[in-house]
């Protein structure tokens, strides 16, 4: 039996993450402001090592942490474009690794256990193809955050999956055993359902290619993007641009995700300052052209898919 028990409220957009050994839990509510949440007590800290996870003081426990969903301890926000991200600035990021250890797609944690990705990263593969790894930032060194590898257990593709249109493009991977959060591992909120955030400014961050065919970064990036209008969205496209997807990426071309970057989040703050991942990479012609931004899943159109896919 796991050590978390999960509970979804779709009336009120929250999700309960109680850790049974110790009885403290995270309550997770759009409309509570992040100081007001119960803090992750120093005892529910991960101190397990693996090979990406030594004793070089990275990850220095401490009694109060971050507060709910789509929180982080870095403080302060900036508007950002093309650059290297901060280690602790966006926990909820995952890498997709290959059995080479090569990073190859992104997703975002949405629980203990769970990572949302896009569906054109894992359908075909078989769960032992894959190896998830939370709380990183640079490939190069294991010297910047506490980052630790999972074994996968089970994938869940959308039924409606097309790779031809890339439509319904969303999955869900199971690690095998829960994570503890802290510092550099941390969910993200999902989106509220009513919302479009058209016009408004999201992050997209990633390992991919910092241009098209170009070299893969080995830290991870970040870039503040626009999320078109719909209608802009669909004219800007010969192929079909459905309401379960969105558009986002300078209109000026030049900031956009790239290779690599797939199953990755679209993040945006909202008022309160809690993060939300509204939108998953999906696909783009080429990165960063004028007049093309990268298409996304809009995260909202699946929140019962999610829902019912994350008890798993």
């Amino acid at each position: 039996m796991s050590n978390f028990k999960k509970i979804v409220c779709l009336t009120s957009l929250a999700i309960i993450i109680c850790s049974l050994r110790s009885y403290h839990c995270l309550s997770i509510d759009y409309n509570n402001d992040p100081e007001e949440e119960l803090s992750v007590p120093e005892e529910d800290w991960n101190d397990e090592k693996t090979d990406h996870d030594d004793d070089t003081g990275r990850g220095e426990k401490k009694g109060r942490v971050q507060r709910g969903c789509g929180t982080n301890t870095k403080s302060g926000t900036r508007i950002v474009g093309g650059r290297p991200a901060d280690p602790r600035e966006w926990p909820w990021m995952v890498a997709l690794l290959r059995k080479d250890e090569v990073q190859y797609c992104g997703g975002v944690l949405i629980t203990d256990r769970h990572v949302l990705t896009a569906a054109h990263c894992v359908a075909g593969f078989k769960p032992r193809d894959i190896r998830v790894r939370l709380g990183e930032y640079d490939f190069t060194t294991s010297d910047e955050t506490r980052a630790l590898d999972f074994s996968v257990t089970e994938i869940r593709v959308h039924r409606d999956f097309d790779p031809a249109t890339f439509e319904n493009d969303i999955a869900i991977i199971k690690i095998h055993r829960p994570t503890t959060f802290n510092s550099y591992i941390w969910p993200i909120c999902l989106p509220p359902i009513d919302q479009t955030f058209e016009n408004k400014t999201a992050i997209v961050t990633g390992w991919g290619t910092q241009y098209y065919d170009g070299p893969a970064s080995t830290v991870l990036m970040e870039v503040a993007v626009p999320i078109w209008p719909q209608e802009k969205c669909v004219r800007s496209f010969t192929q079909r641009i459905t309401s379960t997807t969105m558009c986002a990426g300078a209109y000026e071309g030049g900031r956009d995700a790239c290779q690599g970057d797939s199953g990755g989040p679209l993040v945006h703050q909202l008022g309160n300052g809690r993060w939300v991942n509204v939108g998953i990479v999906s696909w783009g012609i080429r990165c960063g052209m004028p007049g093309r931004p990268g298409i996304y899943t809009r995260v909202n159109s699946y929140l019962d898919w999610i829902f019912a896919n994350a008890v798993f």
